[in-house]
């Protein structure tokens, strides 16, 4: 009798598990419809593509909080730093593949790769940097965390987006934001293998830099830890599901949205920002829940490792597509941007030097956001 009970709870504990990733499944199959190009409310017009797009944008949230669950699991059962770099990895190889498929398709444009490097940046750096900030010292003065972590994220990240995305617009040897082919290659080459060097450090002789240690304290302060999952293999591949999920139908929304915005008189970049924005839905709500826990540390871990990410796996990858494709990516960015990366990169490296940070930076770095969308929305409106 007692074998029965237990094998029913069994049963039942498998079905609940199957219902509480049902949304990461419906997802799926709406992204899979979405790249056939299926429009249910196609005869609706706008109004019944727009509501469409929000019914797909919950898919999108959704799917993300799984992967935000997911990956806080692999996060307590391996630890800091390798937990992060677990979600980093994923997620960038995913949004890799997106900016290749972008970059394969017809249409393709040579300033995908930049525009998208450019937008989870200013995204990263300025929005989502903005917001854990508020929210950890929304009731308290100041968030402390891991000095030299900052450091060592900040120094990689400014020293490749300027070769990256500022270098070449001043280079002689092609016009434009073109890079030459020996500056490609040294490029691709030098950011792959920064970012490796940096994977190294951080999982091997130098992980005590990207662990919070209260000041004379031997011991690393962490919120209460959560119980290790017994089936590692459960969350690893449904973090996957989660991540492909949630590009999919990002990738499906873009036409969509760039036929709102050209109906509303909005700017097509804006299309590139909400589609960023979604991408970095889960590294965003992992960092926010984790600081929510008082753990400014691992949010700072995932989000810099997020943006260091981009660059160092984004770069070599797009170089790859060009010599396979013939098809030369533009990375240069126009003076405008670049004005705002470098203030961008000025202000977070300024802020965080200091391994706490109060509210009133965080305003800083979220009027650095939206003096980003003006100034596309003034570009856009100067063009037309």
């Amino acid at each position: 009798m007692t074998n029965t009970a237990s094998g029913v709870t069994e049963q039942r504990s498998k079905f609940a598990w199957v219902l509480k990733e049902l949304p990461v499944v419906i997802a799926l199959c709406i992204g899979g419809l979405i790249l056939a190009h299926w429009q249910p409310f196609a005869a609706g017009g706008a109004t019944g593509t727009f509501v469409w797009m929000l019914f797909l944008v919950g898919c999108i949230l959704a799917a993300s909080m799984r992967a935000m669950a997911h990956a806080e699991t692999l996060a307590e059962h391996y630890g800091e730093p390798i937990g992060t770099v677990i979600l980093t990895i994923s997620a960038i190889t995913i949004e890799v593949a997106a900016v290749c498929a972008l970059m394969l398709g017809a249409d393709g444009e040579p300033a995908i790769a930049r525009d998208m490097m450019f937008a989870v940046l200013m995204i990263i750096l300025n929005l989502l940097i903005g917001v854990i900030i508020l929210v950890g010292t929304w009731r308290k003065q100041e968030a402390e965390f891991n000095l030299q972590s900052a450091r060592n994220y900040l120094a990689m990240i400014v020293a490749l987006a300027m070769i990256t995305l500022v270098l070449p617009r001043f280079t002689r040897a092609e016009a434009g934001g073109f890079m030459s082919d020996p500056m490609e290659h040294f490029v691709g080459v030098t950011s792959l293998l920064i970012y490796l060097a940096f994977l190294w450090v951080q999982t091997s002789s130098h992980r005590d830099f990207y662990e919070y240690r209260a000041e004379g304290s031997t011991a690393r302060v962490a919120p209460a830890p959560h119980p290790r999952s017994a089936n590692v293999w459960r969350p690893i591949v449904l973090l996957i599901l989660s991540l492909v999920a949630v590009v999919m139908i990002a990738e499906g929304l873009a036409p969509n949205i760039n036929g709102l915005l050209s109906d509303a008189l909005i700017p097509a970049p804006i299309g590139g920002v909400f589609i960023a924005a979604l991408v970095l839905a889960p590294e965003g709500f992992t960092a926010i829940r984790a600081v929510r826990r008082q753990d400014m540390q691992r949010s700072i871990n995932v989000l810099l490792g997020s943006a260091l990410a981009t660059i160092g796996l984004t770069v070599p990858a797009v170089l790859v597509i060009r010599h396979l494709t013939g098809r030369d990516p533009e990375f240069g960015l126009e003076g405008p941007y670049i004005v705002l990366l470098v203030a961008t990169l000025f202000v977070t490296s300024f802020n965080l030097n200091r391994g706490r940070v109060n509210v009133v930076q965080g305003f800083i770095h979220i009027l650095l956001f939206f003096t980003w969308i003006i100034v596309i929305l003034d570009e856009a409106s100067v063009s037309t």
